[in-house]
């Protein structure tokens, strides 16, 4: 219970700080994450009005957020919200395919006779570039945390050159790409759809900063308040983010890799 109540008070104090310095997805993560709420609770028509709400606060909503809409508004009988929140998906990147689980519903004729359109404005306006760069680049990320780890528990073997350089590729292929592209949001590159699940999902994109964090370089660190305002990562990585430290004094990679190749296999 305290735990509980110590997060609504650090999210409390987040949104405070965030709405000072003026930010624009203050408020939306505030009120979907309410939305969310009811929406576990199956309380569709209170979710369904959260989330419109939310959305009116930033002309850019999420991905993921939006699909839990959807739904709401199926359930909620609001039918021209429903086929608007399926525009949006669209012009997001999101295929035709995810929406034939809708068939029967009254906007689906309309939208899917409109999609090409949808689909023409995603191409145009947005940088899926930039989204295949970056999915690319989290696998790769998944694959080197994956070989780490078992490392770590002794099933292979990897120099502590190893360790750093494939710790090295990846740092700078994301700097690279971010000074080509900026920090890349959903905003810039549209939503993840995953094919294999017939889904819409975040980008684990917090996951892959706090593995950077922990192999000892805090990037972003002084941006990381603007990058949540624009709605890059939700606001309970500010507070996360300050907690997060490799074995190192986080100083670098190198240093980084041989205090845990220290650790876990001695000197070299």
């Amino acid at each position: 219970m305290k735990k509980h109540i110590l997060l609504l008070i650090t999210f409390f104090l987040m949104t405070i700080f965030m709405s000072a310095q003026e930010c624009e997805y203050a408020e939306y993560y505030r009120i979907v994450d309410s939305a969310k709420k009811d929406y576990s609770k199956q309380d569709f028509k209170e979710a369904n009005q959260k989330f419109k709400l939310a959305f009116s606060k930033t002309d850019f909503p999420h991905g993921h957020d939006l699909s839990y809409a959807l739904i709401s508004a199926i359930k909620s009988k609001d039918d021209y919200w429903a086929g608007t929140i399926a525009e949006n998906l669209a012009k997001g990147g999101i295929p035709l395919r995810y929406f034939q689980k809708y068939k029967k519903e009254k906007w689906y004729k309309k939208f899917s006779s409109e999609f090409e359109n949808h689909s023409t404005y995603y191409k145009d306006s947005l940088n899926p570039v930039l989204k295949d760069k970056l999915l690319s680049l989290l696998e790769k990320d998944r694959e080197f945390n994956s070989k780490y780890h078992v490392w770590r528990t002794r099933e292979t073997e990897l120099t502590l050159q190893e360790l750093i350089k494939g710790a090295n590729e990846i740092l700078e292929e994301f700097i690279t790409l971010t000074e080509e592209y900026g920090f890349p949001s959903e905003r810039i590159m549209g939503y993840n759809y995953v094919w294999r699940k017939n889904a819409i999902e975040n980008f684990p994109i917090e996951v892959f900063i706090v593995h950077i964090y922990q192999r000892g370089v805090l990037i972003f660190e002084n941006e990381i308040p603007n990058i949540v305002c624009n709605g890059g990562l939700h606001p309970q990585w500010i507070e996360t983010l300050k907690k997060i430290r490799g074995f190192g004094n986080s100083t670098g990679i190198e240093q980084e890799m041989k205090a845990r190749y220290e650790k876990f296999r001695g000197t070299e």
